[in-house]
Protein backbone atom coordinates (compact mmCIF):
# COMPACT_ATOMS: atom_id res chain seq x y z
CA UNK A 1 0.00 0.00 0.00
CA UNK A 2 1.35 3.44 -0.94
CA UNK A 3 1.75 5.95 1.87
CA UNK A 4 2.36 9.63 1.09
CA UNK A 5 3.65 10.52 4.53
CA UNK A 6 4.16 8.76 7.81
CA UNK A 7 5.95 9.33 11.09
CA UNK A 8 8.31 6.47 11.72
CA UNK A 9 10.19 5.62 14.85
CA UNK A 10 11.96 2.39 14.01
CA UNK A 11 12.92 0.26 16.98
CA UNK A 12 14.54 -3.14 17.07
CA UNK A 13 11.16 -4.81 17.63
CA UNK A 14 9.80 -3.13 14.48
CA UNK A 15 12.68 -4.17 12.25
CA UNK A 16 11.51 -7.73 11.65
CA UNK A 17 8.01 -6.53 10.79
CA UNK A 18 9.36 -3.96 8.34
CA UNK A 19 11.53 -6.55 6.60
CA UNK A 20 8.63 -9.03 6.42
CA UNK A 21 6.22 -6.44 4.99
CA UNK A 22 8.80 -5.27 2.47
CA UNK A 23 9.39 -8.81 1.24
CA UNK A 24 5.65 -9.42 0.95
CA UNK A 25 5.20 -6.32 -1.16
CA UNK A 26 8.27 -7.11 -3.20
CA UNK A 27 7.25 -10.70 -3.96
CA UNK A 28 3.74 -9.91 -5.14
CA UNK A 29 4.93 -9.60 -8.72
CA UNK A 30 6.02 -12.73 -10.56
CA UNK A 31 9.02 -11.05 -12.13
CA UNK A 32 10.46 -9.88 -8.80
CA UNK A 33 9.68 -13.26 -7.26
CA UNK A 34 11.65 -14.92 -10.06
CA UNK A 35 14.54 -12.47 -9.55
CA UNK A 36 14.53 -13.11 -5.80
CA UNK A 37 14.66 -16.89 -6.27
CA UNK A 38 17.50 -16.63 -8.81
CA UNK A 39 19.56 -14.35 -6.57
CA UNK A 40 18.94 -16.55 -3.55
CA UNK A 41 20.15 -19.56 -5.52
CA UNK A 42 23.27 -17.73 -6.72
CA UNK A 43 24.01 -16.49 -3.21
CA UNK A 44 23.71 -20.01 -1.81
CA UNK A 45 25.85 -21.29 -4.66
CA UNK A 46 28.47 -18.71 -3.75
CA UNK A 47 28.43 -19.87 -0.12
CA UNK A 48 28.45 -23.64 -0.56
CA UNK A 49 29.28 -24.09 -4.25
CA UNK A 50 32.98 -24.92 -3.87
CA UNK A 51 32.20 -27.47 -1.16
CA UNK A 52 29.46 -29.13 -3.25
CA UNK A 53 31.42 -29.18 -6.50
CA UNK A 54 31.90 -32.76 -7.75
CA UNK A 55 35.63 -32.21 -8.41
CA UNK A 56 38.38 -29.77 -7.52
CA UNK A 57 38.05 -26.95 -10.03
CA UNK A 58 41.70 -27.17 -11.15
CA UNK A 59 42.11 -30.97 -11.21
CA UNK A 60 42.58 -32.39 -14.70
CA UNK A 61 40.31 -35.33 -15.39
CA UNK A 62 41.71 -38.40 -17.11
CA UNK A 63 40.39 -41.55 -18.68
CA UNK A 64 41.26 -45.02 -17.43
CA UNK A 65 44.14 -45.01 -19.94
CA UNK A 66 45.54 -41.82 -18.43
CA UNK A 67 44.51 -39.62 -21.35
CA UNK A 68 43.24 -36.11 -20.61
CA UNK A 69 39.50 -35.67 -21.05
CA UNK A 70 39.83 -32.57 -23.19
CA UNK A 71 36.59 -31.09 -24.55
CA UNK A 72 34.54 -33.98 -23.20
CA UNK A 73 30.88 -33.38 -23.93
CA UNK A 74 28.29 -33.32 -21.11
CA UNK A 75 27.68 -36.72 -19.52
CA UNK A 76 26.56 -38.18 -16.21
CA UNK A 77 30.15 -38.10 -15.00
CA UNK A 78 30.65 -34.49 -16.15
CA UNK A 79 27.23 -32.78 -16.49
CA UNK A 80 28.74 -29.71 -18.18
CA UNK A 81 31.62 -31.49 -19.86
CA UNK A 82 35.28 -30.51 -19.56
CA UNK A 83 37.43 -27.71 -20.93
CA UNK A 84 40.64 -27.67 -22.95
CA UNK A 85 42.68 -28.68 -19.89
CA UNK A 86 40.38 -31.55 -18.96
CA UNK A 87 38.92 -29.69 -15.96
CA UNK A 88 35.30 -30.21 -14.98
CA UNK A 89 33.27 -27.21 -16.16
CA UNK A 90 30.52 -27.65 -13.56
CA UNK A 91 33.05 -27.60 -10.74
CA UNK A 92 34.64 -24.44 -12.09
CA UNK A 93 31.21 -22.84 -12.49
CA UNK A 94 30.20 -23.65 -8.91
CA UNK A 95 33.54 -22.48 -7.53
CA UNK A 96 33.46 -19.33 -9.62
CA UNK A 97 30.11 -18.37 -8.11
CA UNK A 98 31.81 -17.49 -4.82
CA UNK A 99 34.34 -15.16 -6.44
CA UNK A 100 31.65 -13.54 -8.57
CA UNK A 101 29.32 -12.99 -5.60
CA UNK A 102 32.11 -11.61 -3.41
CA UNK A 103 33.22 -9.28 -6.21
CA UNK A 104 29.71 -7.92 -6.68
CA UNK A 105 28.90 -7.46 -2.99
CA UNK A 106 32.20 -5.86 -1.98
CA UNK A 107 32.53 -3.60 -5.02
CA UNK A 108 28.84 -2.67 -4.80
CA UNK A 109 29.24 -1.76 -1.12
CA UNK A 110 32.25 0.46 -1.88
CA UNK A 111 30.39 2.15 -4.72
CA UNK A 112 27.32 2.79 -2.59
CA UNK A 113 29.32 4.10 0.38
CA UNK A 114 31.28 6.60 -1.69
CA UNK A 115 28.28 7.56 -3.82
CA UNK A 116 26.03 8.19 -0.82
CA UNK A 117 28.71 10.19 1.01
CA UNK A 118 29.51 12.41 -1.97
CA UNK A 119 25.91 12.78 -3.16
CA UNK A 120 24.40 13.55 0.24
CA UNK A 121 27.20 15.90 1.26
CA UNK A 122 27.08 17.83 -2.01
CA UNK A 123 23.29 17.99 -2.11
CA UNK A 124 22.69 19.04 1.48
CA UNK A 125 25.72 21.18 2.35
CA UNK A 126 25.81 23.03 -0.98
CA UNK A 127 28.03 26.02 -1.67
CA UNK A 128 31.72 25.54 -2.33
CA UNK A 129 31.57 22.02 -0.94
CA UNK A 130 29.00 21.04 -3.55
CA UNK A 131 30.95 22.70 -6.36
CA UNK A 132 34.18 20.97 -5.37
CA UNK A 133 32.58 17.54 -5.00
CA UNK A 134 30.59 17.74 -8.22
CA UNK A 135 33.63 18.90 -10.19
CA UNK A 136 35.37 15.80 -8.85
CA UNK A 137 32.41 13.69 -9.99
CA UNK A 138 32.65 15.29 -13.43
CA UNK A 139 36.35 14.48 -13.48
CA UNK A 140 35.59 10.85 -12.63
CA UNK A 141 33.01 10.75 -15.42
CA UNK A 142 35.67 11.92 -17.84
CA UNK A 143 37.88 8.93 -17.05
CA UNK A 144 37.31 5.95 -19.40
CA UNK A 145 36.89 3.01 -17.06
CA UNK A 146 38.62 0.17 -18.92
CA UNK A 147 41.89 2.01 -19.77
CA UNK A 148 42.04 3.57 -16.30
CA UNK A 149 41.37 0.22 -14.65
CA UNK A 150 44.11 -1.40 -16.74
CA UNK A 151 46.60 1.25 -15.60
CA UNK A 152 45.63 0.85 -11.92
CA UNK A 153 45.67 -2.94 -12.00
CA UNK A 154 49.01 -2.92 -13.82
CA UNK A 155 50.44 -0.58 -11.21
CA UNK A 156 49.01 -2.26 -8.08
CA UNK A 157 48.94 -5.85 -9.36
CA UNK A 158 46.28 -8.23 -10.65
CA UNK A 159 45.12 -9.47 -7.26
CA UNK A 160 41.51 -10.43 -6.64
CA UNK A 161 40.89 -7.72 -4.04
CA UNK A 162 42.82 -5.16 -6.06
CA UNK A 163 40.31 -5.61 -8.87
CA UNK A 164 37.42 -5.19 -6.43
CA UNK A 165 38.94 -2.00 -5.04
CA UNK A 166 39.42 -0.57 -8.54
CA UNK A 167 35.81 -1.35 -9.44
CA UNK A 168 34.44 0.27 -6.29
CA UNK A 169 36.67 3.33 -6.37
CA UNK A 170 35.82 4.23 -9.97
CA UNK A 171 32.21 3.19 -10.62
CA UNK A 172 30.47 5.12 -7.80
CA UNK A 173 30.08 8.28 -9.87
CA UNK A 174 26.55 7.68 -11.21
CA UNK A 175 25.25 7.04 -7.68
CA UNK A 176 26.61 10.35 -6.37
CA UNK A 177 25.11 12.41 -9.17
CA UNK A 178 21.58 11.02 -8.90
CA UNK A 179 21.49 11.05 -5.09
CA UNK A 180 22.61 14.67 -5.05
CA UNK A 181 19.60 15.58 -7.18
CA UNK A 182 17.34 13.67 -4.82
CA UNK A 183 18.78 15.36 -1.74
CA UNK A 184 18.34 18.79 -3.33
CA UNK A 185 14.61 18.10 -3.49
CA UNK A 186 14.32 16.57 -0.03
CA UNK A 187 16.08 19.42 1.78
CA UNK A 188 13.39 21.87 0.59
CA UNK A 189 10.62 20.01 2.40
CA UNK A 190 8.94 21.69 5.37
CA UNK A 191 10.13 19.28 8.03
CA UNK A 192 13.75 19.81 6.96
CA UNK A 193 13.27 23.58 7.17
CA UNK A 194 11.66 23.18 10.58
CA UNK A 195 14.56 21.04 11.81
CA UNK A 196 17.03 23.69 10.65
CA UNK A 197 15.05 26.43 12.35
CA UNK A 198 15.01 24.47 15.61
CA UNK A 199 18.81 24.35 15.61
CA UNK A 200 19.28 20.71 14.60
CA UNK A 201 22.80 19.88 13.46
CA UNK A 202 23.66 18.95 9.90
CA UNK A 203 24.70 15.47 10.99
CA UNK A 204 21.41 14.92 12.84
CA UNK A 205 19.30 16.09 9.89
CA UNK A 206 21.20 13.90 7.44
CA UNK A 207 20.97 10.85 9.71
CA UNK A 208 17.34 11.28 10.76
CA UNK A 209 15.76 12.84 7.67
CA UNK A 210 17.89 12.63 4.53
CA UNK A 211 19.18 9.05 4.67
CA UNK A 212 15.80 7.41 5.46
CA UNK A 213 14.25 9.24 2.50
CA UNK A 214 16.88 8.08 0.00
CA UNK A 215 17.06 4.51 1.32
CA UNK A 216 14.79 3.14 -1.43
CA UNK A 217 16.84 4.71 -4.19
CA UNK A 218 20.07 3.64 -2.48
CA UNK A 219 18.81 0.05 -2.46
CA UNK A 220 18.18 0.26 -6.19
CA UNK A 221 21.64 1.68 -6.81
CA UNK A 222 23.25 -0.98 -4.66
CA UNK A 223 21.61 -3.68 -6.78
CA UNK A 224 22.67 -1.88 -9.96
CA UNK A 225 26.18 -1.41 -8.55
CA UNK A 226 26.57 -5.10 -7.78
CA UNK A 227 25.43 -5.99 -11.28
CA UNK A 228 27.71 -3.39 -12.87
CA UNK A 229 30.67 -4.65 -10.84
CA UNK A 230 30.05 -8.22 -12.00
CA UNK A 231 29.84 -7.14 -15.65
CA UNK A 232 32.94 -4.96 -15.48
CA UNK A 233 34.89 -7.64 -13.62
CA UNK A 234 33.94 -10.11 -16.35
CA UNK A 235 35.08 -7.57 -18.95
CA UNK A 236 38.42 -7.03 -17.24
CA UNK A 237 38.86 -10.79 -16.93
CA UNK A 238 38.03 -11.25 -20.59
CA UNK A 239 40.76 -8.87 -21.73
CA UNK A 240 43.23 -10.55 -19.38
CA UNK A 241 44.05 -7.94 -16.72
CA UNK A 242 42.81 -9.86 -13.68
CA UNK A 243 44.22 -12.85 -11.84
CA UNK A 244 43.96 -15.75 -14.34
CA UNK A 245 44.08 -18.34 -11.56
CA UNK A 246 40.80 -17.16 -9.97
CA UNK A 247 38.05 -19.32 -11.54
CA UNK A 248 35.50 -16.53 -11.90
CA UNK A 249 32.87 -16.67 -14.61
CA UNK A 250 34.66 -13.92 -16.52
CA UNK A 251 37.87 -15.94 -16.54
CA UNK A 252 35.92 -18.94 -17.85
CA UNK A 253 34.66 -16.84 -20.78
CA UNK A 254 38.16 -15.59 -21.51
CA UNK A 255 39.61 -19.09 -21.44
CA UNK A 256 37.02 -20.51 -23.82
CA UNK A 257 37.49 -17.53 -26.16
CA UNK A 258 41.26 -17.97 -26.17
CA UNK A 259 40.85 -21.65 -26.94
CA UNK A 260 39.10 -20.81 -30.22
CA UNK A 261 36.30 -23.28 -29.40
CA UNK A 262 33.67 -20.85 -28.14
CA UNK A 263 31.10 -22.19 -30.61
CA UNK A 264 32.11 -25.85 -30.64
CA UNK A 265 32.50 -26.25 -26.87
CA UNK A 266 29.09 -24.68 -26.09
CA UNK A 267 28.91 -26.53 -22.77
CA UNK A 268 31.94 -24.51 -21.68
CA UNK A 269 30.99 -21.07 -23.05
CA UNK A 270 27.24 -20.87 -22.42
CA UNK A 271 26.98 -21.63 -18.66
CA UNK A 272 29.15 -18.74 -17.37
CA UNK A 273 27.56 -16.33 -19.84
CA UNK A 274 24.07 -17.38 -18.80
CA UNK A 275 24.94 -17.13 -15.10
CA UNK A 276 26.35 -13.62 -15.49
CA UNK A 277 23.30 -12.52 -17.47
CA UNK A 278 20.84 -14.02 -14.99
CA UNK A 279 22.62 -12.51 -12.03
CA UNK A 280 22.76 -9.00 -13.44
CA UNK A 281 19.19 -9.09 -14.77
CA UNK A 282 17.82 -10.43 -11.49
CA UNK A 283 19.69 -7.77 -9.49
CA UNK A 284 18.21 -5.01 -11.61
CA UNK A 285 14.69 -6.44 -11.48
CA UNK A 286 14.79 -6.92 -7.72
CA UNK A 287 16.27 -3.50 -7.07
CA UNK A 288 13.81 -1.84 -9.41
CA UNK A 289 10.93 -3.73 -7.83
CA UNK A 290 11.97 -2.62 -4.36
CA UNK A 291 12.33 0.99 -5.46
CA UNK A 292 8.89 0.96 -7.10
CA UNK A 293 7.06 -0.70 -4.19
CA UNK A 294 8.62 1.66 -1.65
CA UNK A 295 9.35 4.72 -3.73
CA UNK A 296 6.15 6.56 -2.83
CA UNK A 297 6.86 6.51 0.87
CA UNK A 298 8.03 9.74 2.45
CA UNK A 299 9.66 9.01 5.77
CA UNK A 300 9.45 11.78 8.33
CA UNK A 301 11.29 11.15 11.57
Amino acid sequence: MSVTSRIASVTESDFGTIVTNTLKRLLRERITKFAFVVLLFILLLGIVGPELAPYQYNVQQRTADGELKRYAQPSLEHPLGTNNRGEDVLSRLMTGARYTVVTGLLAGSIMLSIGVFVGVTAGYVGGKTESLLMRFVDFMYGIPFIPFAIVLITFFGTGFYTTIAVLGLVLWRFIARVLRSQVLQIKQRPYIMAAKASGASTRWIITKHILPNIANMAALFFAMGVGLAIIEQAGLSFIGVTDPFIPSWGIMLRNVHNSGRIADAWWWSLPPGIMISLTVLSLYLLGRGYEQTSGDDDVVV
